[in-house]
């Protein structure tokens, strides 16, 4: 973003204090937090519920920034160095700041959401379209009420196209980004249990994604899993052009012809070209997050050629489906970035069809914000780990022992074990592990597995 600052101060309905030069000066970006902030950016605190960014101004002021807004029941610093505009809220001003400079540059904006495969479908979607344009995407998960506004802020006035993910935790969050963003086009990957303790059931987070159409253009399109009939339900009235696709046969498109190549990828057809794709990603539920990006690929024009050369360069950021082989030769399928019940089984069901291996072992962790069932998916996750065939159970977490619960249910003695501690299991699996095993490492991002990774990792190489 390059704004003067009368212009901003007129954008967020804030008044300028300084002088009056200062109206002609230039903001170059917008930074939250000082400790990033660049020379002759845009500061705005953001009040927290243990700090508050009104407190670093002077670190603002000596990394550079250009000026800073300040919210109107804060106290005035008695002799500023920097402009302020001052406002009646913040965060709401850095909302309406980025919805302006997103009107402003025109730019054709596609939004994904859904309980799984967001930041995925993301990365393909950013992949496969600067193929053919000049595409800006969210970086790491800045995909909430803060994240998403800085994310269009820091778009390059030439950016054609915008990529960006929103993520929620209760109702009407999502519905605020698709507002502030303005999509033409909108994904929804899925619905599946992520946030049920706050939305109370899969219907409440179906009606929590589909928020995303509250700010969707009124000739724009919708892109959903049409294999999910909660979507289906709640969009028989829905006006604007929507697309299902999936693996049902009465989808507008329909995978097809899938098949693995071990640890190299996919590949697979789509019903309504013909086409036929190859994707260097493991898991047959990639295949569905791949087709939603190609919808929205052939939407804006892309060629079949086209399609496939950006799913030929796409990369993934880590602990996604990440492959790395530990010092005792085990190969680690490192997958730690998040998870849930559903993509819980879709990774269990990815590691069962693998091939070449004498052994197949889990390690899992705590499944977060499950709500008052969440003993009952954690036990089914162990349950189910069994049943497919996978050798050895282990997890760790307080949650964790439920899944070893539940695969002791079914398990021979001794194949499902709890660690205490990211160090007990390292041990354990250095001393077990070799290079016939292959070892899924999976729980929501707050168990924390990555450290037992890191711990089992000392002196590994990354393929």
């Amino acid at each position: 973003m390059q704004k003067t600052l009368k212009s901003i101060a007129g954008e967020v309905g804030g008044t300028l204090l300084g002088s009056i030069s200062d109206k002609t000066m230039l903001a170059q970006g917008v930074s939250t937090d000082t400790r990033s902030l660049y020379p002759n950016q845009l500061y705005v605190p953001i009040l927290g519920d243990r700090f508050d960014g009104h407190d670093f101004l002077s670190d603002a002021v000596k990394k550079g920034a250009v000026a800073a807004l300040w919210q109107e029941d804060r106290a005035l610093p008695s002799s500023p160095s920097i402009p302020l505009i001052r406002v009646k809220d913040t965060l709401e001003a850095l909302q309406q700041l980025a919805a302006a400079w997103r009107r402003e540059i025109g730019v054709k904006v596609v939004a994904v959401t859904g309980s799984n495969g967001k930041t995925t479908t993301k990365e393909l979607l950013g992949s496969i379209l600067s193929v053919k344009y000049r595409v800006h995407r969210t970086q790491g998960n800045l995909n909430n009420h803060i994240g998403l506004p800085l994310t269009l802020l820091s778009m390059p006035r030439k950016s054609e196209v915008a990529v960006v993910e929103m993520g929620m935790n209760h109702a009407g969050e999502i519905a605020l980004l698709s507002q502030i963003a303005k999509p033409d086009l909108a994904v929804i990957t899925n619905i599946g249990e992520a946030h049920i303790e706050h939305l109370g059931s899969r219907q409440g987070i179906a009606d929590a994604k589909l928020e995303i159409c509250e700010g969707l253009a009124q000739q724009g399109t919708l892109v959903i899993d049409g294999d999910e009939p909660l979507l289906r339900e709640r969009l028989v009235k829905e006006k604007r052009r929507y697309i299902r696709v999936g693996w049902k046969e009465d989808n507008d498109d329909v995978l097809q012809g899938f098949a693995t190549e071990g640890l190299e990828g996919i590949s697979f057809t789509t019903s309504l070209t013909g086409s036929r794709f190859t994707l260097p990603m493991m898991g047959q539920y990639n295949a569905k997050n791949a087709l939603l990006a190609i919808t929205v690929g052939r939407t804006l024009g892309l060629t079949e050629e086209e399609l496939q050369q950006g799913l030929n360069q796409v990369h993934i950021t880590g602990m996604r489906l990440e492959k790395v082989t530990a010092t005792n030769g085990m190969l680690i399928i490192n997958d730690a970035y998040n998870a849930s019940p559903s993509s819980m089984r879709a990774t269990i069901d990815l590691l069962s069809s693998l091939d070449g291996f004498k052994e197949k072992w889990v390690l899992l962790g705590d499944m977060l914000e499950m709500g008052p069932e969440e003993e009952a998916y954690h036990r089914e996750v162990g349950r189910f780990a069994m049943e497919k065939g996978i050798s050895r159970v282990y997890a760790m977490g307080a949650r964790g022992r439920w899944i070893v619960d539940g695969a002791q249910e079914v398990a021979p003695e001794g194949k499902a074990i709890h660690f205490q501690n990211p160090e007990e299991a390292a041990q354990t699996l250095l001393a077990e592990g070799n290079e016939g095993v292959v070892l899924l490492v999976k729980a929501s991002r707050g168990a924390r597995l990555e450290t037992t990774v890191e711990h089992i990792l000392k002196g590994a190489k990354t393929f």
